[in-house]
C-alpha cells in the first residue's frame, strides 16, 4: 500500500508543479506548453517504470507461493499415501 500512496504522491506533486509552472512561466505559452508536456512524458515514463517493476515483483511473489504451495500439498498427499498403505499392508 505504500508504493500506492507514493505514486499517488508523485503524480500529484508533478501535477502541483506543472500548474505552478504554467502559472509562473516567463517564457511563450507555446514554450511552456512544450516544457510541461516533456515533463509529463517524462513524469508518465517513470510511472511505467514503477508500474513494470510492480508487476513484475507480484508475479515473482505469486510465482513463490504457488511453487510453495504445491510442494506444501505434494509432501501432505505423500504423507497421507504413506499412511494410507502402513494401514492396508
Amino acid at each position: 500500500m505504500n508504493k500506492a500512496k507514493l505514486i499517488t504522491g508523485i503524480i500529484a506533486a508533478a501535477a502541483v508543479g506543472a500548474a505552478i509552472g504554467v502559472a509562473y512561466a516567463p517564457d511563450k505559452g507555446s514554450r511552456t506548453r512544450g516544457k510541461v508536456k516533456r515533463q509529463m512524458d517524462d513524469l508518465s515514463e517513470n510511472v511505467k517504470g514503477l508500474a513494470e517493476a510492480a508487476k513484475s515483483k507480484t508475479v515473482d511473489t505469486a510465482t513463490d507461493l504457488y511453487d510453495q504451495g504445491k510442494k506444501t500439498v505434494n509432501k501432505a498427499v505423500d504423507k497421507i499415501a504413506g499412511n494410507i498403505n502402513s494401514v492396508t499392508a
